[in-house]
């Protein structure tokens, strides 16, 4: 009788034998060119389709599901700009612009 974890332990190491840990990947990620990084970002979707909803990022924006954490943390924010809006960077064309 063929033991399966034997061999579902070998076909694993034969399909992983060329995949660099995760901190590799990071660090190569790192070292791309801002515009490969930006390419890279556009197709991880179709790199990993089972992680992405078909409509991308707007089944996720359009999601009426509630996110108690993300809600409070959204709150928590609102009511510190309202009390300190100091303590707060504005984004807008004009404050971009001047970053460059």
């Amino acid at each position: 009788m063929i033991n399966t974890e034997v061999v579902d332990s070998i076909a694993k190491q034969a399909h992983f034998s060329g995949v660099k840990s995760l901190l590799e990947i990071e660090e190569a990620i790192a070292k791309l060119p801002p515009k490969a990084r930006r390419q890279l970002v556009r197709d991880i979707p179709a790199l990993c389709p089972g992680e992405f909803p078909a409509d991308g990022w707007d089944a996720i924006l359009n999601d009426p599901a509630p996110r108690p954490a993300l809600t409070s943390l959204l709150d928590r924010l609102d009511a510190g700009r309202s009390q300190n809006p100091e303590d707060y960077l504005v984004l807008n064309d004009k404050s971009l612009r001047s970053k460059k």
